[in-house]
């Protein structure tokens, strides 16, 4: 009899602190099914175009063996701290696919609470992360070149998976991927439960021998990785704090850095902390150390003191709620504030964890007061609560949803055509490698989706075909102009991934494609499309850094800041150069290339020309155009 999969209790945490590039070393992975008795060094796609897929690597070779395929081990144990196997994991996938928030260790809540199970942050909504999640997840529940299911997750010691609505389980894998309908989505992070073998770091990826005998609980003596921290005072007055710290000054640090303000020291409290320390020039952490404290103090966000850190909070008698009512609550708060929210709404157990029944709790309460039915407690909540009659502002109105395609709408790609744009007609038409180079397997999938539309199978893009995978009603297509090259045939459109929104003003409150945008150009703030006080602090310190009016509203001026910065050769992209040009624009090439800046397009610049345009995989014809223009741009990051 299948064992039923546990409903995961989940704190919506930040995909990352930073998204930052891959390693520049590229690995190489066996082709999927092949031996795993040797080091796996390279997993390629097949097909025109195909690109090598990027997979962690053993550190030792891996035995022909399998682990032994352990049963379900559900937890419900309340243990401390975090087992080393899941830390070598997460710290695998980091190291791979560069550095990503994680989660190990949360109190009683099932595998969490016993330190097996991560939360490896990662956007299922946008197309990068689910390509990312989609590929790790497959690769440790795929069968290997035996037929044996799940071979990767049984040298991790993995229990189960879940992942953008799906879950997997290593002891029933017959089941494949079947739709999951817990509390969390789980489209922002990767979950993995550990068997304790895996937890331990027992298993064959790790140690070259397969367990025969599984492990069935806890090694009696074995001290986990991490251990819930104890503050210690710094030398500002402050004490050291980091995740898993609590307390009034957990609050004093979240108001500072722009994260909620519900005293739990959490992944979300470390991504706000690492963006703050990373635009006022501290050294990136994610702690609240004495350099942060010390940086706050001196620019009078707070008050020094000499001091250890105040005591929390004391609810006088007469109002019980006054200590906690600048507080936000939302899912998976916990500490005092939820304790008295859970007393004041009654019919909760106050076990200070605010889970989906005091959320539902809150959302009925909220509809009964006329209140914005968000499940989130917030001081104007907080305020009804007490009794006290509050104006509670009109819910924003939301931004339209900008298509990701909208960006390209006027760009016209044959064959030859490379980039982003290409990328994404890849994507939007789907069955292809997103390799970015528009070949022979790409305009053959065009012409197919120009015939299921009805419009002529020319196997070019034009504006029109945009506009259809847009979605927008259909327009007369004008007749397609061959190019000579390939640089010609994506000439006519100049816009970034900026054009579509820069006419929109976001603040507090805004959602949507705009506010993803916003998010990825800013850095260091989650890209998940909805402007919170992490945004608004991220914007803060981001205008601050480029010279502008310091206030949280993504503006016109802010809006191209932005784009100037991601885009430096934007104001070039209208322009062509070849042999014998001269002038500023030419003096902008040579620096972008690295090479000598005098001017003069002359046979050094036609060369590193050409060698840009090998890189970029366009062809060499010494000629910059927009493609080029671009490519030499992306070669500068």
């Amino acid at each position: 009899m299948a064992v039923p999969l546990p409903v995961e209790r989940v704190a919506t945490t930040p995909r990352a602190v930073g998204e930052r590039r891959r390693p520049s070393t590229r690995r190489a992975l066996t082709v999927v099914g092949a031996s795993v008795a040797a080091f796996p060094l390279t997993i390629t796609a097949t097909g025109a175009g195909a690109a090598a897929v990027l997979l962690p690597l053993p550190s030792r070779p891996l035995p022909s063996a399998l682990d032994v395929a352990a049963p379900f081990q559900g937890g419900y144990r309340c243990l401390t701290g975090e087992r080393p196997g899941v830390v070598a994991f997460a710290k695998l996938l980091n190291a791979t696919y560069g550095t990503h928030t994680y989660g190990i260790w949360r109190r009683c809540v099932l595998e969490h609470g016993e330190g097996r199970a991560l939360d490896w942050m990662l956007d299922a909504k946008t197309p990068e992360g689910l390509e990312l999640g989609n590929r790790i997840t497959r690769w440790l529940a795929a069968p290997d070149a035996q037929g044996r299911p799940g071979a990767m997750a049984r040298r991790f010691g993995i229990n189960y998976i879940i992942w953008n609505r799906q879950s997997w389980r290593a002891y029933d894998p017959g089941r494949g991927w079947t739709p999951y309908f817990g509390v969390s989505p789980h489209t922002d992070h990767i979950h993995i439960s550990f068997t304790w073998d895996g937890a331990y770091g027992r298993t064959s990826w790790w140690t070259g021998v397969p367990v025969v005998t599984p492990l069935t609980g806890p090694v009696a003596g074995a001290e986990p990785v991490v251990s819930v921290p104890t503050a210690v005072k710094t030398a500002s007055g402050y004490p050291w704090l980091r995740q898993g710290h609590s307390g009034a000054d957990v609050v004093l640090a979240q108001r500072v850095v722009g994260a909620v303000a519900d005293g739990d020291f959490g992944p979300k409290t470390a991504a706000a902390v690492s963006a703050w320390q990373a635009s006022h020039g501290v050294p990136v952490t994610g702690e609240m150390d004495n350099a942060t404290w010390s940086r706050m103090v001196a620019l009078k966000l707070i008050t020094s003191r000499a001091s250890a850190a105040a005591p929390a909070p004391t609810p006088s008698a007469a109002q019980p709620l006054a200590a906690y009512a600048g507080l936000t609550l939302k899912l998976w708060s916990k500490g005092p504030a939820v304790v008295a929210l859970q007393k004041a709404l009654g019919g909760l157990s106050t076990d200070g964890e605010y889970g989906p029944l005091t959320q539902a709790k809150v959302k009925a309460y909220q509809s009964t007061k006329k209140l914005p039915v968000t499940g989130e407690v917030t001081p104007a909540m907080w305020q009804v609560l007490m009794g006290k009659t509050v104006s509670i502002p009109a819910t924003p109105t939301p931004q339209p949803q900008v298509s990701p395609l909208a960006a390209y709408a006027a760009l016209t790609l044959s064959v030859g055509s490379s980039g982003p744009a290409v990328v994404a007609l890849q994507k939007a038409l789907g069955g292809l490698v997103a390799d970015g180079r528009f070949g022979s397997l790409t305009q053959a999938r065009v012409k197919a989706y120009q015939t299921t539309k009805k419009v002529p199978a020319t196997g070019v893009v034009t504006p029109a075909i945009w506009v259809l995978l847009i979605g927008k009603p259909r327009v007369a297509a004008p007749a397609p102009r061959p190019a000579s090259a390939p640089v010609a045939a994506a000439t006519g459109s100049y816009t970034t991934a900026y054009t579509a929104v820069k006419a929109t003003t976001l603040r507090i409150g805004s959602k949507g494609t705009a506010v993803s945008v916003l998010q990825k150009g800013l850095g260091g703030v989650a890209v998940d499309g909805n402007f919170g006080p992490a945004t608004e602090a991220r914007v803060k310190a981001v205008r601050a850094t480029l010279g502008l009016p310091v206030i949280g509203v993504a503006d016109a001026a802010l809006w191209e800041k932005l784009e100037a910065r991601e885009h430096p050769l934007l104001t070039y992209w209208r322009t062509s150069l070849k042999v014998g040009s001269t002038g500023a624009a030419v003096v902008a090439l040579q620096k972008a290339l690295k090479i000598t800046a005098d001017g003069n397009f002359g046979s050094g610049t036609l060369a590193a020309v050409k060698a840009a345009q090998a890189r970029a995989k366009l062809t060499q014809t010494g000629v910059v155009a927009l493609l080029t223009w671009q490519a030499i741009e992306a070669q500068m990051r």
